[in-house]
């Protein structure tokens, strides 16, 4: 089976491009950010003094274990990476740094931080091997690899379908949104009227009403079609929202029932949260943009698995095809990130880092992140803090650090 935009069958320079408007302003580091980090730089450090880097535990969840020096990574270089993290300023509230290097858990590191469950206040978390964090909007790109599995033996025709075509209730919708087709969606090129990125997260912010409505795919699909879709990268979690919808369609299971069944329990993942915002019902699905809480070794996990076509320990769990449809770049440029670095996917955002090297990335606010550089077999996973500005960026320097390590 070959997906669109995969082997060819995707225009090579996408239509859909980000138009920089004068209203979105990149994150600034905080007062309450720079407070963090300079209360974690006297918090006790979860390494010695001395910032020895130990081999990984051996926990039997499935990794594989090796030293920096069997990856060759330098370990004096790592060594003072690490010292940088701890000492809380250049990388503020860093939770934890996971290292795969071609199949092997090769660095995990953990630091103590101010911490919150989504807008839950937690206070100074001692974080472990064995501690759930949110990872926010990265629970977009595991959706994402879910729709994957749903659509295993479906036609590549079925992303030209309209998302109306793939939702419950399809007869109920408004005929404007017959131009909306599941690629649209998943490349968040729908069109319709949204507004996450500029306003703050009070009720102006499509993103929080969202959350406070009882019927989210109502609340999505019932938004003006503002533009063609195809013509306009604008960042929506309400349309991973839709994404959950055709999954529960498509399977005929509840999703986080299918999710458990072909997705965590296949990846040994047992210990992990996935909230359901109360206004939802308990009828409701999770929320499938922002909701899932996992422990790091796990998360580590799924970025294994895009740097292994799909594969975990050697099996499927996801089709490969999907893996390359959606890490695509099927839109060009986003402003996530250093101009021109990032693109969009399939709710993963695809990309060449300043350094040359091919990256994929998933995102979420705070810092969470998994960036995965198929050239060099690695993969990196970060948990922070930094919810007041995002901190998007500091991913990018520690991945830097730890590229010029391997090399």
């Amino acid at each position: 089976m070959t997906f669109m935009g995969y082997r060819g069958n995707y225009p090579s320079k996408p239509k859909a491009d980000f138009d920089p408007s004068p209203r979105y302003v990149q994150p600034r580091v905080s007062r309450r950010t720079m407070l963090c980090g300079l209360a974690s730089a006297f918090l006790p450090s979860s390494a010695p003094a001395q910032h020895s880097i130990s081999t990984p535990a051996e926990l039997d969840d499935g990794w594989q274990i090796a030293s920096l020096a069997e990856a060759n990574l330098d370990i004096e270089a790592v060594r003072e990476l690490i010292s940088s993290i701890d000492a809380g300023i250049s990388f503020p509230n860093i939770h934890a740094v996971l290292v795969e290097h071609r199949g092997r858990l090769v660095l995990e590191h953990y630091r103590p931080g101010l911490d919150w469950a989504f807008e839950e206040p937690l206070g100074v978390v001692q974080h472990g091997p064995r501690t759930r964090h949110d990872i926010r909007s990265v629970t977009k790109s595991v959706t994402s690899l879910l729709l994957g599995i749903a659509l295993s033996g479906a036609s590549e025709q079925t992303l030209l379908l309209p998302i109306t075509d793939l939702l419950p209730h399809s007869e109920d919708y408004d005929d404007r949104l017959d131009q909306v087709t599941l690629h649209h969606v998943l490349t968040m090129t729908a069109g319709l009227s949204w507004n996450e990125t500029i306003v703050p997260f009070n009720q102006r912010n499509d993103f929080i009403q969202l959350l406070t409505r009882p019927d989210p795919i109502n609340f999505v699909v019932s938004k003006e079609l503002r533009e063609i879709p195809g013509d306009r990268w604008t960042y929506n979690s309400g349309l991973t929202e839709l994404v959950a919808g055709v999954i529960e369609n498509l399977t005929g299971d509840p999703l986080a029932d299918f999710a458990r069944a072909v997705f965590f329990d296949p990846l040994g993942i047992t210990d992990y949260e996935w909230s359901l915002p109360p206004a939802w019902g308990p009828g409701g699905f999770p929320s499938a943009s922002a909701g899932l809480r996992m422990r790091g070794r796990d998360l580590a996990k799924i970025g294994s698995l895009i740097l292994h076509d799909g594969t975990w320990q050697g099996r499927e769990i996801v089709p490969p095809d999907w893996i390359r449809t959606s890490v695509f770049r099927h839109v060009r440029n986003t402003p996530w990130g250093p101009p021109g670095v990032y693109g969009y996917g399939y709710f993963w955002f695809p990309g060449t880092l300043l350094s040359g090297h091919e990256v994929i990335r998933a995102s979420g606010w705070g810092g969470q992140s998994i960036h995965v550089l198929p050239e060099l077999g690695l993969s990196v996973t970060i948990f922070a803090g930094n919810y007041e500005d995002g901190g998007t960026e500091v991913g990018e320097r520690i991945v830097g650090r730890l590229i010029r390590a391997l090399n």
